[in-house]
């Protein structure tokens, strides 16, 4: 695996509601991004929330990629120790040996930091790390960019700027941190009386209008380009290796924070271990669970590369003509028909499809619930809800003989056609968990798992339980959308 980008923020005196704030951000930015009913094939986002830790894993497998990129935002806090720590890391699917480049940093990576900077503001070396640049007017001001670019607790590099009085121009890396926010401290040098006020304090050599200095943190030596070296048509280019170098330096260097444990783990010991008396420390527990959780991103991700290839070849197939659709439409028929003839038949309603369902579905248990909501269903075609249930119908058939387990229901409604979610936002979960409940065998269950078709006018979910003990399917909802994080409180 490889980490392609790493920023890394930690609030030394925060408060519960400091935590609070920032996992309400992640949380809102997660929904404008990744709403749940949107995933695109090869998408996966899991969740861990609890008292200490708020962390998102975003699993992408993108078409014609030979990598599968996981973004992982946390949020731990600590006692008063507040981090907040977004990486993305890169996973190969190949086994051709070709050069890797990059994917440009997206926007709406950067507006989440430049969030989560302007709110909760974090400091390094006494400064407030910011998205703005730092205008250095005076001799004064010059002196203490200086003092700043020497501070040996600095952890964040120091991008300085001095402006090319020769020639009017804008600034090469322009007016604010843009894609480096919560990497780097920028200041931009206007004049020669702040250029003189800082460097007789730095003692660089061979600096001077037009230069732009990139100075590590600790004892090392910096960068220094000559702007005005660089040809006009060559700027950009120019610009953009200084921000992957910093991006790569930053991924390279800046390591994950260590979580504690969910508080439901229990880390297994041998038996001999347990005889000597061995327990493990806390440390040993952390580093647990990062191997835990790097071997869960891995295979995650090729969890989501399998479900993106299962799409592509759905989407060929149905280019060729639906040739599977056919298959399966041909089949539903000469069930219901028996054999008459090899056309479905039309549905006059969703009474008549739901019959039709119960008798030709025997691996689904239809609940109360899902054949009242069902039969009240206006929009969407019958024919195409019978549909789904019919395939569905395999689905369950699969489970309940064990070809295959939970984790597999996903990928085995994929082939079916179907576009299957395993659960539902923490939102819904928490504020209209009511409606997602069902009295199944003397207890009440949620019905989180569920089936999305169509849109607006169109649109129609199903929503279903899967029993693990007694292997069964339940279909507990057939209707309009339930109520989440977009609905009215």
């Amino acid at each position: 695996m490889i980490t392609t980008y790493a920023v890394s923020l930690t609030k030394i005196d925060a408060k519960p509601a400091d935590h609070i704030t920032l996992c309400d951000i992640v949380d809102d930015w997660l929904v404008e991004n990744y709403p749940m009913d949107s995933y695109a094939p090869g998408t996966s986002v899991r969740s861990r929330s609890d008292d200490a830790v708020f962390r998102l894993s975003i699993t992408v497998s993108a078409p014609h990629s030979v990598y599968v990129e996981t973004l992982t935002v946390t949020v731990v806090l600590i006692e008063t120790r507040l981090t907040f720590d977004i990486r993305n890391v890169s996973t190969p699917t190949t086994t051709k040996v070709i050069p890797y480049t990059p994917n440009t940093l997206l926007p709406h990576i950067v507006r989440l930091v430049q969030r989560v900077v302007n709110t909760v503001p974090t400091d390094d070396a006494n400064r407030w790390i910011s998205e703005k640049t730092t205008a250095v007017i005076t001799e004064l001001d010059g002196q203490a960019a200086a003092a700043f670019v020497l501070a040996p607790a600095r952890r964040l590099p120091v991008i300085i700027e001095i402006t090319d009085t020769t020639q009017p121009r804008p600034p090469l890396l322009g007016a604010a941190a843009g894609p480096l926010v919560g990497l780097v401290h920028m200041f931009h040098i206007l004049n020669k009386e702040a250029l003189q006020g800082f460097s007789d304090f730095t003692n660089y050599s061979l600096i001077g209008p037009g230069c732009i200095i990139i100075q590590w943190a600790g004892r090392t030596e910096p960068v220094i380009v000559h702007r005005n070296e660089i040809a006009p048509s060559s700027e950009r280019y120019e610009r953009d290796r200084l921000i992957r170098l910093i991006i790569d330096t930053a991924a390279r260097s800046v390591a994950s924070p260590r979580v504690p444990p969910p508080p439901q783990l229990d880390i297994e010991t041998d038996s001999s271990s347990v005889q000597q008396g061995i327990v493990a420390t806390d440390t040993d527990a952390a580093v647990h669970i990062e191997q835990l959780q790097a071997s869960n991103d891995t295979l995650e991700a090729s969890l989501a590369d399998a479900d993106r290839i299962v799409a592509d070849l759905r989407s060929t197939l149905e280019h060729k003509g639906g040739q599977l659709d056919e298959l399966i439409l041909r089949n539903v028929s000469l069930e219901m028909q028996a054999g008459h003839t090899p056309q479905v038949r039309a549905v006059a309603s969703m009474t008549e499809a739901l019959r039709l369902a119960q008798q030709h579905c025997p691996f689904l248990i239809f609940h109360p619930r899902a054949i009242e909501t069902g039969e009240r269903l206006e929009g969407p075609e019958p024919v195409s809800v019978l549909q789904d249930l019919v395939r569905l119908n395999e689905v369950a058939r699969a489970w309940m003989s064990r070809e295959i387990t939970g984790t597999s229901i996903k990928l085995a409604c994929r082939q079916m056609g179907l576009d299957f979610s395993p659960s539902i936002s923490a939102t819904a979960r928490q504020k209209f968990d009511e409606d997602y409940l069902i009295d199944w065998r003397g207890k009440t269950v949620t019905a989180e798992a569920h089936i999305r078709r169509g849109k607006k006018a169109h649109l129609v979910r199903i929503y279903l339980y899967f029993d693990e003990e007694t292997q069964q399917v339940v279909v507990a909802y057939i209707g309009r959308h339930l109520r989440d994080k977009g609905s009215a409180s």
